[in-house]
C-alpha cells in the first residue's frame, strides 16, 4: 500500500492542515482505490479563523466547506479530521501518476494552495501478443509476446485456436520473462489443422496468449491464415482397347484403332491428402472434356470411339475437395484408319469392244500389317435391276470380262478390308470406237456417232458448234454486306461486253455469244450470284474467311437472248451488271470476268446447261 502527505501552504502559530492519502490495487479492473484524509492540527490555540478549503486528486474536488470562523468552533476551524475515498484508472500499461491540491487560509482571508503530484504502484498487466505469423501445416510458427507482470503473473500460456472458442492446440507453458515462443507441433496437432480445414488450402486461426494474475485470467488473440501445401491429389492412370473385334485384329489391346476401338481409361491408386476428398475426374480426349465424380480410388471411364489419325495425348485432371488439381498425360497409341478406296479404270478394248479392261488399284490402312483387302466386282445391264454374281481379283492386276456393247453396263467394284467395305458403281458406256467415219451422213465422230450430215461430232457434240475466243475482266473486286440485289456496271445496247469481238468478222452461220464468271465468298449461310441482266450464275455458299473461295458461272448465252433494260444510272436500254446477296452477312465478288464465244446460230445453248439455280452446298465449313 502507498502513502502520500501534502501539508497546507500556510500555517499559524503551529496550526495546519494536513492531506494524508493512501492507495490500494484491483487488478482485475486495472484500478486504485485512493483514501485521503483531511486533518487540522497543531496550534498553542484551540480555534483558529480558516478560508474556504478545497482539496482536489486527480482533477476531481473530493472536498470543500466554506470560510469557518474560529467561534464556530467547528472543523477545519476546529481540530479533528474528514476523510473520503475515490477511484482512479490506470494507464493500459498499469501505471498512474496524479495530481493533489491543498487550498485554504488560516489566520487569514489570503488562500493559498499546495501541490503535488504522486506515482501509484504499477499494476501488473497480462501479456499480448506482439507479433503472429501466416503459417503452413508443415511450420513450426514462433509467435513474440511482451508480458509485463513478469514473473508477478501466476501463469502464462499459450495456444491455437480453430474458431476462438477452444484450445484446440492444447495451451502450453511459455516463458514469463521471455518474449518469442515457437509451436512445435507434433503429428497429432499438424492433423487437427489439417481436419478443419479439408474444403480451401487456408483458413483463418487463432493464437492466444492466457495470464493469470492473483487470480485473474485475462485472454489476448491474434488472428492469422493457416495455410495446407504439399497437397495435391495422386494417382496412376492407363487406358486399352476394350473391343473384342479391334483386339482380334491389333493382338495389343494398347492399340487404339481410329473411328473402331473403344476406349477405355483407368484411374488407379487416387488418393487424396492430407485429409482431403477427391471431389472428380476430368478427361479431354482430343478436345472433348469429359468430367465425372470419384469417391473411391479408383474409376474407369469408357470414352468411345475417337476420330484421330495419330498418336494422342490425353490430359486427365483429378481435383480434390480443396480445389487443388493434379495432371497427368496419358499417351494413347493410334493406328490410323479409314474406309478403303480405290482409283479404279474401266474402258472397253478400243473403246468399243465388249470385251472390257477392269483395274482396280485399292488404297486401305495397314493397321500395323495386320489389315487385308478383298476386292469383288459385279455387273448388270443399266436397265436391269439385280446384278450377276461376285467376282474375286487381285489388287492392282488388269482383269478382263465381256459386257454386250450395245448396251450401257453398271459395274459394282467392292472393297473390304477387316473393319469396312466401300462400294463402287460405275457406268460403262456403249461401245464407241475412237474414231467412226459415217459414210452414209458424210461425217466422222469422235467416242461418239455423228449424228447430223457433214459433220465432225465429238462427244456427242459438234466440235464446231461452240468457239471460245476469250475474255476481259468487268470488275476487279466488290462487297456487300446486306441482302440485295446491286447493279454495278452499266452501258447502252451490248456495248459494256460486245467490244471482245473488235476486229472479228462473225461469220454467217455464228452469232455472238457470252458467259460471265466470278470467284465469290460468303461468311455465313447466305448466298451469292451474279447477274447479266436476265442471265443468273448458280448460288454460291462457303460459310468462311474470304480465303475460302468457289467459281460461279452463268451458262453460255447468244446476245439474241439477252432481254435489254434500262441501263445502270440512265434512261435508254441496255445491259447491266449485278452482284446479288440473299443474306444480311458479308458477301465477297472478284475478277468479275466476261467470256466470247461465237455459237452456230442453229446450236440450242439450253440443252447444255449443266447446272440449276438451287442452293449451294451449305453446310458447315472449318474455320481458317
Amino acid at each position: 500500500m502507498a502513502s502520500y502527505t501534502l501539508y497546507s501552504a500556510n500555517s499559524y502559530q503551529g496550526r495546519k492542515l494536513r492531506l494524508y492519502c493512501t492507495s490500494s490495487i484491483d487488478i482485475a479492473t486495472n484500478t486504485s482505490t485512493i483514501n485521503w484524509t483531511l486533518y487540522s492540527e497543531g496550534g498553542s490555540s484551540n480555534y483558529y479563523s480558516t478560508g474556504p478549503t478545497t482539496v482536489v486528486i486527480n482533477g476531481v474536488q473530493v472536498y470543500y466547506i466554506e470560510r469557518k470562523g474560529y467561534n464556530t468552533k467547528t472543523f477545519p476551524a476546529s481540530k479533528g479530521s474528514v476523510s473520503g475515498s475515490l477511484t482512479v484508472a490506470h494507464n493500459s500499461d498499469g501505471k498512474k501518476s496524479i495530481d493533489l491540491s491543498l487550498s485554504t487560509a488560516i489566520y487569514t482571508s489570503s488562500v493559498t494552495t499546495n501541490s503535488g503530484t504522486w506515482t501509484l504502484d504499477n499494476i501488473p498487466r497480462y501479456a499480448t501478443i506482439s507479433s503472429a505469423p501466416n503459417f503452413t501445416d508443415i511450420q513450426n510458427p514462433t509467435i513474440t509476446y511482451n508480458n509485463q507482470a513478469g514473473n508477478n503473473a501466476t501463469s502464462l500460456q499459450a495456444c491455437i485456436s480453430l474458431t476462438g472458442s477452444s484450445d484446440d492446440i492444447v495451451y502450453r507453458d511459455i516463458p514469463k520473462t521471455g518474449s518469442s515462443y515457437t509451436f512445435n507441433l507434433t503429428d497429432a496437432e499438424r492433423n487437427v489443422l489439417r481436419q478443419a480445414t479439408t474444403t480451401s488450402n487456408t483458413r483463418t486461426v487463432y493464437f492466444y496468449v492466457k495470464t493469470v494474475i492473483s487470480g485473474n485470467t485475462f485472454y489476448q488473440n491474434k488472428a492469422v491464415t493457416f495455410s495446407i501445401v504439399n497437397a495435391n491429389p495422386t494417382f496412376n492412370c492407363s487406358y486399352l482397347d476394350s473391343n473384342s473385334a479391334t483386339t482380334t485384329i491389333t493382338e495389343n489391346n494398347q492399340l487404339i484403332i481410329q473411328n473402331k476401338s473403344t476406349l477405355q481409361i483407368n484411374i488407379t491408386n487416387a488418393t487424396a491428402l492430407k485429409y482431403a476428398s477427391l471431389s472428380n475426374v476430368s478427361v479431354n480426349v482430343n478436345g472433348v472434356v469429359t468430367t465425372q465424380s470419384i469417391s473411391g480410388s479408383s474409376l474407369t471411364l469408357n470414352i468411345g470411339t475417337i476420330d484421330v489419325s495419330n498418336n494422342l495425348i490425353v490430359p486427365i485432371t483429378i481435383t480434390d475437395s480443396r480445389g487443388n488439381k493434379t495432371t497427368n498425360n496419358l499417351t494413347i497409341q493410334v493406328l490410323s484408319w479409314s474406309l478403303p478406296s480405290a482409283i479404279i479404270t474401266l474402258q472397253r478394248v478400243n473403246n468399243y469392244y465388249s470385251e472390257t479392261n477392269l483395274n482396280v488399284d485399292a488404297d486401305y490402312s495397314s493397321l500395323n500389317n495386320k489389315n487385308t483387302i478383298t476386292i469383288q466386282y459385279q455387273i448388270k445391264k443399266v436397265s436391269d435391276t439385280n446384278y450377276g454374281s461376285l467376282t474375286s481379283i487381285q489388287d492392282n492386276v488388269q482383269t478382263q470380262f465381256t459386257a454386250d456393247n450395245t448396251y450401257e453396263w453398271n459395274v459394282k467394284v467392292i472393297l473390304t478390308d477387316k473393319l469396312g467395305t466401300t462400294s463402287y458403281i460405275l457406268t460403262l458406256q456403249k461401245g464407241l470406237p475412237i474414231v467412226y467415219f459415217d459414210y452414209i451422213l458424210n461425217s466422222a465422230g469422235f467416242s461418239c456417232f455423228p449424228l447430223t450430215e457433214e459433220g465432225v461430232w465429238s462427244n456427242y457434240f459438234p466440235i464446231d458448234d461452240v468457239i471460245y475466243l476469250g475474255s476481259q475482266v468487268l470488275y476487279d473486286n466488290y462487297q456487300m454486306t446486306t441482302s440485295g440485289k446491286n447493279a454495278v456496271l452499266g452501258s447502252y445496247g451490248y456495248d459494256l461486253i460486245n467490244g471482245l469481238f473488235t476486229g472479228i468478222t462473225i461469220p454467217s452461220a455464228y452469232e455472238r455469244a457470252y458467259r460471265i464468271t466470278a470467284q465469290m465468298h460468303t461468311q455465313n449461310n447466305n448466298q451469292a450470284s451474279i447477274y447479266l441482266n436476265n442471265f443468273q450464275s448458280n448460288l454460291i455458299n462457303t460459310w468462311s474467311n474470304n480465303t475460302m473461295r468457289k467459281i460461279g458461272s452463268t451458262r453460255i448465252f447468244k446476245e439474241s437472248e439477252i432481254q435489254l433494260e434500262t441501263t445502270y444510272g440512265y434512261s435508254r436500254q441496255g445491259t447491266n451488271l449485278y452482284c446479288s446477296n440473299n443474306g444480311n452477312y458479308q458477301a465477297n465478288f472478284w475478277n468479275i470476268t466476261v467470256h466470247c464465244y461465237l455459237v452456230k446460230k442453229t446450236t440450242n445453248l439450253e440443252q447444255v446447261v449443266s447446272y440449276e439455280l438451287t442452293n449451294d452446298d451449305n453446310s458447315d465449313i472449318e474455320q481458317a
